[in-house]
Parts: C-alpha cells; sequence; structure tokens
C-alpha cells in the first residue's frame, strides 16, 4: 500500500509538473508572424553572432530550425517575385510575377507587377498597389477560405511591395509608414476607403517618429569590435565613429532619413507590439498572421555595404526589437502557440571592387546598351525602325507589330538578336525565352531562366551574365545578377518546432506547403514544393 501511495505521489507530482512547469502547445499555431528582413544574408547573421544579444536573432537560431543555405530559384532580381514565391509555393513561372514590370503586347504598353488597373480615385494617373496580377492563391488566401474568413491577417512594414506579396488576395490590413506625415497609414487596395481602427489613430497621435527624428545616431557598442574595424579598417582610416542627424527634412520624403535608420525598425516594433495586444491577435478560435518588414539597409554609410558599421549597427539594435516582439508575444500569445519565421528575400551585393582586389573575374553589363545596340544591329539588317521596344531584368522584348509589318519570322530575328547578344563582353547566355518551354537542360543558370518563364509575361530574350559581373541600372546603380538563384537565411521557431542547423539548400517553394501542413489548411492553388520534413516533434 505504501509503494502504490508512492506511486500515486510521484504520478502526480509529475503531471502538475508537466502542466506548470511545461506549457502544451496547441493543436496548431494560434498566431503566425513572417518577419522579413530586407538586405540580410546568412553571413552577416554568422559574423555578427558574438555581438548580438541572447533574446533575438540567437533566440530564434538556437531553439528552432535554421535552414542556412534557402534559394530562390527563379532568375529574377525582382525582390516582389520572391516574396510571391514564398507565400504561394511556386515559381514565377507558375504565379505571374516574373519581374517589376513587364510589356504586355496585347495592350501594347508595360504593366507593372504591384499596381493592378483599378485608378485611383485621387489621381486617375495611378493605380492602387494589389495582388491583380498575382496568378495563384497564398498561404493566407488558404487560410481564410477554411476559416470562413475569421482568420485575421495583417502586414506592417515600409515598403508596399512587402505588404501586397504576404497580405494575399483579402488581407484586413496592410499598415505602411507614411514618409511625408511619419503615420502609419493604411494601404488601399481597391476603390474604397478603409477607415483604422481607433488604437491606430491614437498610436499615430504620439508622433513617435519626431521623437526619434530629434535623436542622433551612433554605434550601440564599442566600434573597434565591429567586422568593418576589424577586417576592413582601412576603408574607415579617417574615421573613429559615426554619427548621424536624423532631422525631419523639408518636402517629400521628409521622414526618409529616421525611417531608414534604426529607428525605422524601432517604429514597426512599437507597432507590431500594439497590433498584437490592441487587437488580441492569437487568441481567437482560428489561427491569425502579421507579417512584418524590417530593414537592415540605410541610407546612411555605404547603401552597399553588407558588412560596414552602419549595416552591423543596424542588425544589432534590431536584434533588441526582436527580443522585444517575442517577448509580448510569449506574454500575450504564448511562444508555444505561435510559429515565428524568420527570412529575407535581398541579400546584400559585394561591390565590384571587392572581385577586383581579389583577382575574380568581374565587370558591368548594361543592359539598356546592349538593347541599344541589338536595335541598330536589326537596322543595318533589316531597315529603319524601333526593332526592340524594351528591356527590363535580364529580358528584351521585341516589336512584334514591326517585325509582322516587314513579314518576317519573329522567331529568326529572336535568334539573331540572341547571337549577337551573346557576343558580348560579360554575357554568358542569350536566348530565346521562348526556347525555355520545351527546354529539358539540366544546366542550373538556364533552369534558372526556365523557372522564371510566363509566356504571357515574359520577353522575347533572356540574357544571363557571368558570375562575378554586374549589371549597371539607367540611374546608375549596380546590382548583382544571381548566376543561380539566390540564397537566404530561414529560421522556423516555436511552437512544435525541433531545433536543427539545416545546411543543404532549400528551396523557399517549400516554405509555403510546410506552413500550410502546420496549419492543417490546403496548398496554395499552384504549390509546387513540398512540406519539409522533420521539423515538429
Amino acid at each position: 500500500m505504501i509503494k502504490q501511495g508512492i506511486s500515486l505521489l510521484l504520478f502526480i507530482l509529475t503531471a502538475l509538473t508537466l502542466s506548470f512547469g511545461q506549457r502544451v502547445p496547441s493543436q496548431q499555431p494560434k498566431l503566425v508572424v513572417f518577419i522579413l528582413i530586407d538586405q540580410l544574408s546568412t553571413e552577416q547573421i554568422v559574423a555578427f553572432r558574438d555581438q548580438l544579444s541572447d533574446n533575438g536573432f540567437n533566440r530564434l537560431i538556437n531553439g528552432g530550425a535554421f535552414f542556412r543555405n534557402a534559394t530562390y530559384q527563379s532568375a529574377t532580381n525582382y525582390y516582389g517575385a520572391k516574396l510571391a514565391t514564398l507565400a504561394t509555393g511556386c515559381n514565377p513561372s507558375t504565379h505571374g510575377i516574373v519581374s517589376d514590370w513587364w510589356y504586355d503586347y496585347i495592350r501594347n504598353k508595360e504593366v507593372n507587377a504591384l499596381y493592378g488597373d483599378i485608378p485611383n480615385a485621387s489621381d486617375r494617373s495611378m493605380s492602387y498597389p494589389s495582388t491583380e496580377r498575382l496568378l495563384t492563391s497564398t498561404i493566407t488566401d488558404e487560410l481564410k477560405w477554411i476559416n470562413n474568413g475569421k482568420s485575421r491577417v495583417t502586414a506592417i512594414g515600409i515598403n508596399p511591395n512587402y505588404l501586397v506579396w504576404n497580405g494575399g488576395h483579402t488581407p484586413d490590413y496592410l499598415y505602411q509608414i507614411d514618409n511625408n506625415t511619419g503615420d502609419f497609414i493604411s494601404i488601399n487596395t481597391v476603390d474604397t476607403t478603409q477607415a483604422v481602427p481607433e488604437w491606430v489613430t491614437d498610436f499615430n497621435d504620439m508622433k513617435l517618429l519626431d521623437t526619434y527624428s530629434n535623436r542622433e545616431w551612433g554605434p550601440l557598442k564599442n566600434l573597434n569590435q565591429y567586422h568593418q574595424m576589424k577586417y576592413f579598417r582601412e576603408e574607415r582610416e579617417h574615421a573613429s565613429s559615426f554619427l548621424y542627424s536624423l532631422t525631419k527634412q523639408a518636402g517629400d520624403g521628409a521622414y526618409l532619413p529616421v525611417i531608414h535608420s534604426p529607428f525605422g525598425n524601432k517604429l514597426i516594433r512599437d507597432f507590431t507590439v500594439s497590433q498584437i495586444i490592441n487587437e488580441n491577435y492569437g487568441k481567437g478560435s482560428v489561427t491569425d498572421v502579421i507579417a512584418l518588414q524590417f530593414t537592415a539597409k540605410t541610407v546612411h554609410g555605404n547603401p552597399d555595404g553588407g558588412f560596414d558599421a552602419e549595416t552591423q549597427d543596424m542588425l544589432l539594435r534590431l536584434d533588441l526589437e526582436i527580443a522585444d516582439i517575442l517577448k509580448t508575444i510569449d506574454k500575450e500569445v504564448g511562444l508555444e502557440n505561435a510559429l515565428i519565421t524568420l527570412s529575407s528575400v535581398s541579400t546584400p551585393t559585394r561591390p565590384a571592387v571587392e572581385n577586383t582586389k581579389g583577382n575574380v573575374p568581374t565587370g558591368i553589363f548594361s543592359g539598356q546598351k546592349a538593347a541599344s545596340l541589338a536595335n541598330l544591329f536589326l537596322m543595318a539588317k533589316y531597315g529603319q525602325g524601333k526593332w526592340v521596344m524594351t528591356y527590363n531584368d535580364g529580358q528584351i522584348f521585341l516589336n512584334h507589330a514591326l517585325i509582322a509589318e516587314r513579314k518576317i519570322d519573329l522567331n529568326k530575328v529572336k535568334e539573331e538578336a540572341a547571337s549577337f547578344i551573346s557576343d558580348m563582353e560579360g554575357v554568358a547566355y542569350a536566348i530565346p525565352i521562348s526556347e525555355l518551354r520545351f527546354s529539358a537542360s539540366d544546366i542550373a543558370s538556364l533552369r534558372s531562366l526556365k523557372l522564371n518563364y510566363h509566356p504571357d509575361r515574359s520577353g522575347d530574350i533572356a540574357i544571363k551574365i557571368n558570375p562575378g559581373w554586374f549589371e549597371e541600372l539607367p540611374n546608375g546603380q549596380k546590382i548583382a545578377r544571381n548566376w543561380n538563384g539566390s540564397y537566404h537565411p530561414l529560421i522556423m521557431y516555436g511552437w512544435k518546432i525541433n531545433p536543427q542547423n539545416v545546411y543543404q539548400t532549400t528551396p523557399m517553394t517549400h516554405f509555403a506547403p510546410t506552413i500550410c501542413s502546420f496549419l492543417q489548411i490546403p496548398f496554395p492553388n499552384g504549390c509546387e514544393g513540398e512540406p519539409l520534413p522533420g521539423l515538429i516533434y
């Protein structure tokens, strides 16, 4: 009897320990938070980890699943296309967002990916940002469908691209910081006005961005311990620190200096915490979603530097904001009931001069100049005319109407123009895009072009420049063209996630079906990925 009593007592104590010492996760996550950081790479996280706190990035990495080499496999450099892939589980060849704009031959005009065909009521020359051109459903679309619209979806950030593509086709709110007023505004995606909740008005009335703009920005920690000062000291020979004024500017974009400083991220943190508390996200009977955009790219210092002191300081301070958000979620919802994901869709570019220093083959290619030269080539062959309509994002659009008028075979013109461009310095491939439709090539660089091909939206010729080369844009900016897709960090944390480090290449098309599996909802209707195994216990 004594032994039985002891056994019963131990059983009760064990049950109480499990009840009060460990919080049991809900069947599905009650709250999903997508954190997206502009201009963040895995290499930055690894390089700066010893300077980060234990409660932000390191908490996510140590307690979550860290995919170090998650990849967007298509060729486009438009981050909106990558955001669409993240939300839909498919490549641009399926979801249709092949670039930031393309030439629509049926309507005989350029079409913007983000801005649809509904004119803005206050300015008829403008259109509303929307998912109108996104051809498939998203994670949040499927979540709202299966819960009969009861799941709430809110996106918060700086850039409309991050908000619209992650909000899906029927978001509840898309909150953007207004560059001119410093307030959070609700982006309209249709020709109606949506009143913001009272708490948003109260939040804006505090004018926090005015408070932040009166501050200065200097290093958070000892600058001599920053990566740039330890390894790239020659770039800062005459400076031992940095200090920037964040004062509001006159005219349009008055708050840009402070928005693109650590205090812009802080304001998003402030608003996110208010959103969770005031709207009781994660406390209902169905899953709610919040998508957040932060940035590691500053307008101060070197805007292209991934390891300069200002960028590192941005991330050290953002680390504290993430820690506060996690603390709020734990208090309000319970991290065991919340699924947190962190990733990026753009990464810093290593400047061409760095390749030159290391004797790595490099150079500058201009797509606009290539298009002009191709037009001259076709003029010499077929006579005067605008044979090339336009160029964008590695694609040349030919003048179909002129080619038909001159009774010339379109495929012949494509092949001749592609052959001409192939001989240009820095060009690895120039290929008629229509050939990609039937191509079974296993060459990785051609496969990335194929994943970005849509017959109704792609151009006529795809151009792939050599690895290490950069493309010069019309505004003078030089960007790196990804040879075989682009690689990014991806972290999943909370709910039932097993801690692990994954070094294998992980296609980002697997993200959406994985999240949908956790939520026990259908995959987006164009999904091409598969759920990642072994993530939950």
